[in-house]
């Protein structure tokens, strides 16, 4: 069960390693992308490739669509990034159990946006937990965990990749051992839950230090994007550099568009005006002008 790209490693280690899939379960198509079509996610479209068996229940609220898993007799279920809620009495279906691959290291960072959570919060760290799932929010017992050291120059983007391939690794061992695992129930210390990105958290501030702004553009980038205002138009900032310079917060310091904070300045790397595609600091200035000098305030 699974939606996100973050899903499709594990589902692929599955199928490399010759076990049985029965069934792999993603959310509905949903309209998206420029042209507004009807588009599948990539692990439905890696199952049709696969001849895969497909379903894409809008809930879990029809007794038919639980008699239809009932029916598949699984002896195990894998939910990787899926999002939907599954009912208590899914839960209990499966011979093995129900396991969440989730993109933290339990107990830091329940919920839906582990990753960009971890950066906001300057964590040197990160991980992967498997664990068995329960009715609460990621609350079940740790079968399989490993760390990641978070790296200055990492954004959401490299860091999804970068676990999403250590769940698959840990989804392999999962199966290989599926006999022999010890479940370590979650410490009540250190728990921290990470919400739903809010589209205000995503509008930069200026108001604080460059490396506070660095670590909120590298935590939206690529997507959504942090972002900030001129000409009427939301520009975001994908990749940045820290800086020394000094100067009112916002305001545009020189023709190489270094931008001062409340302590410190950053350098663009990388933006992205609406519409189009992301272009390095160069190729934007060449084409958009913002003049030094210009105070970008914040809304």
């Amino acid at each position: 069960m699974g939606t996100s790209d973050f899903a499709l490693p594990s589902l692929r280690a599955l199928v490399e390693t010759k076990l049985d899939v029965v069934a792999v379960y993603t959310q509905p198509p949903r309209r998206s992308g420029r042209g507004n079509k009807i588009q599948i996610s990539s692990v439905g479209r890696f199952a049709q490739a696969n001849r895969l068996k497909l379903c894409h229940p809008e809930n879990f609220s029809d007794a038919s669509e639980i008699d239809f898993l009932q029916s598949l007799r699984p002896d195990l279920v894998l939910v990787v990034a899926y999002g939907l809620i599954l009912p208590k009495k899914i839960l209990e279906i499966s011979t093995r159990g129900f396991f969440n691959v989730h993109a933290s290291i339990l107990p830091r960072w329940r919920g839906a946006a582990p990753i960009q959570r971890a950066i906001l919060a300057n964590d040197k760290k990160t991980g992967v937990s498997i664990i068995k799932l329960e009715p609460t929010l990621d609350t079940g017992p740790i079968v399989l965990q490993k760390q990641l050291k978070i790296e200055s120059n990492d954004n959401t983007g490299l860091l999804h990749d970068k676990l999403s391939v250590i769940g698959a690794n840990l989804t392999s061992r999962l199966c290989a051992s599926i006999g022999q695992l010890e479940y370590t129930i979650q410490s009540t210390k250190g728990v921290s839950y990470a919400k739903k990105i809010e589209k205000s958290e995503t509008q930069i501030n200026w108001d604080v230090d460059a490396v506070a702004v660095n670590r909120q553009i590298r935590a939206f980038s690529p997507n959504p994007g942090a972002w900030f205002n001129f000409g009427g138009e939301r520009i975001k900032i994908l990749e940045c550099q820290v800086s020394n310079g000094k100067g009112k917060p916002g305001f545009v310091m020189d023709e190489y568009f270094q931008i001062a904070c409340l302590h410190g300045s950053i350098l663009p790397m990388v933006l992205q005006r609406a519409g189009k595609s992301p272009l390095n600091v160069g190729d934007f200035i060449r084409g958009y002008k913002v003049p030094a000098g210009t105070v970008l305030i914040n809304y």
